[in-house]
């Protein structure tokens, strides 16, 4: 694990300390997992990827300006190149070809940056548990499909964050609105997780980057509306309890913890559009833990991002179950988010009772299955 100034003396200027500590903590996210063999490189150059997304905010003329602090001349990426120097992982696959694009953004990729070749070492399967839980979100995925169809269709919101961020807050159980909005010069690809905690004055603030993308409006508006929503919701509640950047959601256990919660939040908003009548939320949100349950590992659509982050594709199915029934993984949240999120879902299942059979199955499968990483 690296430490802080381990191997590396730290930067000194506000920005390119900021990204340091970033890449520290993607450095010793394998470690908080844990994760072995390939996955534990996935998992450290996947974070740097993220880290690289941040260094272009903070890197970016407006971003000083929105939080009131001075401009940073010395670039975000010194920070970055710094850790990656110390730690010594010699190729990262397509999280390295990630990585390598967007650290060119930034002028010539320094020569010990992991390349993109295949990570070597094998990548564990995924558990019987979790083809289970992936059953039961397809099937609760194709009901709500089914019922989102017969109910009435409104126009997508236009393609802005805060459009959609406020059609969605109605959904979330704990919205807020305490972050700031970047653009960035790249897309929602390269991209990825676009939410983060960054740093200014008077502190650290919860941040979403608006970029372009190729998804259809509707999977955007719940994309950003729901799901990425509630990571900022999240954010929010933790740096109200003790402001820092990176905050504890962005890598490791935190991360796993961050995406079960974001997921939860997407169930309980497809039972709550249904008893609003907005059945093209309804249809997107079924599509969505449709598409959570099939792109793991080894799955009818395994997506490539998660082929060597098993962990990471396995809590978006997990994760919602834990929260949604008292599982441990509640507990590692502000109690101001989970209490909310319990107690919406509880009135949502009793408005609607195939939610509340969804419910008990989770909870008998949860009851039967191994304890999961970071829980």
């Amino acid at each position: 694990m690296l430490g802080p100034g381990d191997d590396a003396p730290g930067p000194t200027h506000v920005a390119a300390s900021a990204a340091y500590a970033w890449a520290t903590a993607a450095a010793n996210a394998a470690v908080e997992v844990p994760a072995v063999n390939a996955e534990a490189a996935a998992w450290a150059v996947r974070g740097w990827a993220d880290v690289a997304v941040g260094c272009l905010a903070l890197d970016d003329p407006a971003f000083p300006r929105s939080l009131g602090s001075a401009p940073d001349l010395s670039g975000a990426f010194g920070g970055l190149d710094e850790v990656v120097r110390a730690v010594p992982i010699v190729s990262g696959g397509q999280h390295a070809a990630r990585l390598r694009r967007l650290r060119k953004l930034a002028g010539p990729v320094p020569p010990w940056y992991p390349d993109a070749r295949l990570v070597p070492g094998p990548v564990r399967g995924v558990g019987p548990f979790i083809w289970q839980a992936a059953d039961l979100l397809t099937r609760f995925g194709e009901d709500l499909m089914t019922t989102g169809a017969g109910l009435p269709w409104a126009a997508s919101c236009p393609l802005s964050s805060a459009r959609q961020l406020a059609w969605g807050a109605r959904y979330r159980p704990s919205p807020s609105d305490a972050h700031v909005t970047v653009r960035l010069p790249v897309n929602r690809f390269l991209a990825r997780r676009t939410w983060m905690c960054l740093p200014g004055r008077p502190g650290p603030r919860p941040a979403v980057a608006e970029v372009p993308s190729t998804a259809s409006p509707l999977a955007q508006q719940i994309w950003r509306g729901i799901h990425e929503g509630a990571h900022l919701d999240h954010l929010g509640a933790l740096t109200a309890l003790g402001p820092a950047a990176p905050s504890p959601a962005e890598f490791g256990t935190g991360l796993l913890i961050a995406e079960s919660y974001a997921m939860a939040v997407e169930v309980l908003a497809a039972v709550e559009c249904i008893l609003a009548e907005e059945g093209h939320a309804v249809w997107q949100l079924g599509a969505g833990l449709i598409e959570r349950a099939t792109r793991l590992p080894g799955g009818s659509d395994p997506a490539p991002e998660f082929v060597d982050l098993p962990t990471l594709a396995e809590v978006y199915v997990r994760g919602p179950l834990e929260i949604l029934t008292g599982g441990d993984a509640g507990g590692a949240l502000p109690e101001q988010i989970i209490g909310s999120l319990r107690a919406r879902w509880r009135s949502a299942c009793a408005a609607y009772p195939p939610a509340t059979e969804f419910g008990s199955a989770a909870a008998e499968l949860l009851g039967r299955s191994p304890r999961p990483p970071g829980c």
